[in-house]
């Protein structure tokens, strides 16, 4: 199934995310932090989350969180994986989120803790169409799918001087290979961290006070962790290079 591009409206949920906020606008700047954490470190973070943010309102579950399918994009020689110094820190990918028959066509890019994000959304049709921004640099650098990862995500957001943060919470991290523009659910993947929580602080300008709090309190430490490249690895879709950059 391949998606059909359409653009989002500004009242989309996911204008909530801090990097979407700056796209576009060179004053802005948004930045996002990632640790690994183990459950009991995570669960404090949620307490902390509970008490001063607004949960995400779509989950869709007991335990607080939605369920997020990503298809990640890539050139046939990994220019993605590999860093390539053309690219300027950008991937390109394709999100689903639960059983919803839209999905998400996003361009990514980050430059240290520095992100921006463009993302316009789809309805799952019969075949690629249209001439979107999306469209237009995929076929220009030859992308094709090449990982589908799977995780469960508890997120929370809240406002202050700065403009929107927000933090979220990743389990059940899964990958599996697929070369389909095919968004269903990864059912026989490959589990990473499966002892551990991927944490992430979205921010604008200045980390917010209740984020200072919990990295100094839980003693956080920053890492470059990612999922395409750490599952890319362990499935054995590429063999060196780096498999730790965000």
């Amino acid at each position: 199934m391949n998606p059909v591009a359409h653009e989002s409206s500004p009242e989309e949920p996911a204008a909530q995310s801090p990097s979407l906020y700056s796209a576009g606008e060179s004053t802005l700047h948004a930045f996002e932090q990632k640790f690994l954490v183990d459950e009991a470190t995570a669960q404090a973070i949620v307490a902390a989350a509970r008490a001063q943010l607004r949960p995400d309102p779509h989950a869709d579950g007991g335990d607080g969180a939605y369920a997020v399918t990503t298809l990640y994009l890539d050139t046939p020689g990994f220019d993605v994986f590999h860093e390539a110094p053309e690219l300027e820190g950008a991937k390109y990918r394709v999100r689903r989120y639960g059983q919803e028959s839209r999905v998400w066509l996003e361009k990514k890019t980050r430059r240290g803790d520095r992100v921006w994000k463009q993302r316009t959304a789809a309805s799952i049709g019969e075949e690629l169409t249209g001439s979107s921004w999306f469209h237009d640099e995929v076929r220009a650098r030859e992308f094709r799918p090449v990982l589908a990862v799977a995780y469960r995500r508890a997120a929370f957001f809240g406002s202050g001087d700065q403009g929107p943060f927000r933090l979220t919470l990743d389990r059940g991290i899964a990958g599996s290979p697929r070369t389909a523009w095919d968004l269903s659910e990864v059912t026989a993947g490959i589990g990473l961290e499966t002892e551990r929580v991927v944490c992430e602080l979205k921010f604008r300008d200045a980390l917010p006070s209740l984020f200072k709090r919990l990295v100094a309190e839980l003693r956080l430490t920053p890492t470059n962790f990612s999922k395409y490249r750490r599952l890319l690895v362990a499935a054995g879709v590429v063999a060196t290079g780096r498999s730790d950059a965000s």
